[in-house]
């Protein structure tokens, strides 16, 4: 059940030079002149910002340049992440060139936890006069304010969101304060700023592949600043000096040019391997070394690493599902929260990534340890989970995080109140129609426009992501000449689609299911990508989501509500033809409670079935909504009602144009053998 949504709904200028196509792709991303075009499709280092608008950077900076003429000793402290690995390394880089005497510290992520901790504040102050965060501290009042009283100098730097009593540090550079005109740099990417500050472009330059590695996979927006920062970046990684950047790239394949994707599901998860699974200083180790040898041993270990990662986390999600039907009930809860004894909590981040992307739900995925709870939560568009957090700030140890992405800790003896709390805020807040799963698409495109030349123009748009996602277009009514399954474990779709004339094939990676539909005519979202196969190039599109033709868009391209809404009824069907082939756990991902007002407008019994059936029998007209005026039913009745009956073979019909057939019954029909019916009344007895 999925939802096609056009991303820019607005009139799209014209911009001189380009395609219709390409015009309506920047309009989405907010470029609507010739003049923006440029600068987005060209970014150049010289339009980054000039680092000393940051409030309180000037402070910052006379703070360190005072520490390094007088010898003191400066202490780097990052988060356990790429982000704070990265921010960790450009800092540290710089300071050394400066001629500081500098070092770092990274706290272990299963005995210390995200940011400062008093133990590791007091170990620090017997040692070093100035303290520097990256990518952690805004959150730390108390912490900051005991390295004060044991005498240290204190400069914050961070990109998290601003709490409400700030941290008495001497400094604090957080784009989120003061205007600063790009609010949204990770924390390496504030750490970009200060060595610019200090060194110039130069210095920003030989730090740009660290940078990028850290904003593409922080997922921050690939918009401004990060963009140019990103580019940049992966333009200098075919050729970077960094002896582990590129031990790490050559274990993960990385083929040139390369992409945001590569540093996303590549690089980024094995940079993180070291933090999730041992210390994370191995990655600063390895981004900073210029030993061949030693960058080649470490890039190994974290290969090794990220290859326990994956193993490891795929058994939590195995364990977490087990436990999702007796925790988790998606017809009353708003958010997924589940709880398990002792996994490992470097890596419960990724397994509710899974579940909020399988789910769309926000998921928070807690590890029991003893009397308390680690917790790491991942959210969707239209549920900030770090203002739903707050809301229930009172129950939490801690808490920190982003709009999409947040951390806490918990007492273990207060989940359940986290529980109904947190569910009553989201519900209270976030309108039921975040829920629904929905697949944007940038703009229509015809499957003749799928070539080469078309690809080549994409390709301007890089880096995508966060922000600027990658273009993912609208193909109607295609023929499908061919749908199977294929792969190890047949889960993936090979297609074949005729279109205005035109043949293109297409791969659907996990939608192998959908060529058990026996589609005929289907719309499909589609990235074009190149195909290489057997010295050959050719277009190809990866299939993004697939759904049947019929009934699904009016004229101008509009989404149809009431075509969306069939198509929660046939996938209603699907789950009662089915219900026996479905887990405990998929059995409660069900539509009904995302379309609780329109459902109640259905009535299933035979009376009401049968007032319909009676009136198509006589009925002349030639909409849906005539049909729906002259039986005195809602809308959704009417749908509803020709489901069943083209299900029982009474009917035969189509909505766009609207036109229904009645045909022969050969006896009399029992209406529990439709599936639309016999879902609707399980719903009824069980509410």
């Amino acid at each position: 059940m999925q939802e096609f949504r056009k991303r820019f709904t607005g009139e799209a200028v014209s911009i001189p030079g380009l395609p219709e196509w390409e015009s309506e792709l920047l309009c989405a991303r907010g470029i609507d002149s010739a003049e923006k075009a440029e600068k987005f499709l060209h970014p150049a280092l010289e339009d980054l910002l000039d680092p000393m608008r940051m409030a309180g950077m000037d402070r910052a900076l006379r703070l360190i340049r005072m520490a390094i003429r007088r010898g003191d000793r400066i202490l780097v402290y990052g988060d356990y992440d790429v982000d704070g690995i990265c921010a960790v390394t450009v800092l540290l880089e710089t300071l050394l060139e400066e001629g500081a005497r500098a070092s770092f510290r990274i706290p272990a992520r299963h005995t210390e936890g995200y940011g400062l901790n008093e133990k590791a504040v007091r170990e620090i102050a017997e040692e070093y006069q100035l303290l520097i965060t990256v990518d952690c501290g805004i959150a730390n009042v108390k912490e900051v304010r005991l390295a004060k009283e044991l005498g240290m100098t204190v400069i914050v730097t961070d990109h998290h969101e601003i709490p409400e009593e700030l941290p008495p540090a001497d400094a604090i550079l957080d784009p989120l304060l003061g205007d600063y005109p790009f609010r949204r740099l990770c924390g390496a990417g504030v750490a970009l700023k200060i060595c610019q500050a200090m060194q110039g472009m130069a210095g920003a330059e030989k730090r740009l592949e660290v940078a990028a590695l850290a904003t593409v996979a922080d997922i921050v927006p690939l918009t401004e600043e990060n963009r140019i920062i990103v580019r940049e970046g992966m333009l200098r990684m075919e050729h970077t000096e960094r002896p582990g950047l590129r031990a790490m790239m050559e274990n993960a394949g990385i083929a040139f040019p390369m992409h945001a994707d590569d540093i996303a599901f590549r690089l980024g998860p094995r940079l993180n391997a070291a933090g999730r699974l041992e210390e994370a200083g191995q990655g600063v180790r390895l981004l900073m070394t210029r030993d061949p040898g030693e960058a080649r041993e470490i890039a190994d270990h974290l290969e090794e690493n990220n290859r326990k990662r994956q193993q490891t986390e795929s058994a939590i999600l195995t364990e977490a599902m087990e436990l999702f039907p007796r925790q988790v009930d998606l017809r009353k809860d708003r958010v997924i929260i589940l709880e398990g004894e002792g996994w490992n909590t470097g890596l419960i981040g990724l397994a509710a990534g899974r579940l909020c992307e399988r789910y769309h739900h926000p998921a928070i995925v807690l590890s029991r340890q003893g009397d308390s709870a680690v917790g790491s939560c991942r959210s969707i568009p239209g549920v900030n989970i770090w203002q739903m957090l707050n809301r229930c700030g009172d129950l939490l140890i801690r808490f920190g995080g982003h709009e999409q992405a947040a951390g806490l800790t918990i007492a273990a003896e207060r989940i359940p109140e986290l529980r109904k709390r947190l569910n009553e805020a989201v519900r209270a807040e976030c309108r039921d129609s975040c829920f629904l799963p929905v697949k944007e698409y940038d703009s229509c495109l015809s499957l003749g426009q799928v070539t080469l030349e078309t690809i080549r123009d994409l390709e301007a748009l890089e880096p995508t992501g966060c922000g600027n996602p990658a273009p993912v277009f609208l193909c109607r009514d295609a023929g499908v000449q061919e749908a199977r399954r294929v792969g190890r474990d047949r889960s993936h779709l090979k297609l074949t689609l005729l279109e205005g004339g035109e043949l293109r094939d297409g791969i659907g990676f996990g939608l192998g299911s959908a060529a058990d539909r026996m589609l005929r005519r289907a719309d499909v979202l589609f990235r074009p990508v190149r195909n290489e196969f057997g010295g050959r190039v050719s277009p190809q599109l990866q299939v993004q989501a697939i759904r049947p033709a019929a009934g699904q868009a009016e004229a101008g391209g509009k989404e149809n509500p009431e075509g969306f809404f069939l198509d929660c009824l046939q996938e209603m069907s699907l789950l009662s033809a089915k219900e026996e082939e479905q887990s405990p756990a998929e059995a409660g991902l069900r539509p009904e409670h995302l379309l609780k007002e329109r459902l109640e407008r259905v009535d299933p019994s035979r009376e009401a079935l049968g007032e319909i059936y009676r009136r198509l029998k006589t009925f002349r007209g030639d909409s849906l909504e005539a049909l729906a005026e002259e039986a005195g039913a809602p809308e959704e009745q009417i749908l509803f009602a020709l489901t069943a009956f083209a299900q029982l073979g009474l009917v035969r019909w189509e909505r766009e144009p609207f036109r229904a057939e009645m045909l022969p019954a050969a006896r009399r029909t029992d209406l529990e053998q439709s599936p639309a019916v016999r879902y609707i009344r399980q719903l009824r007895q069980e509410a």
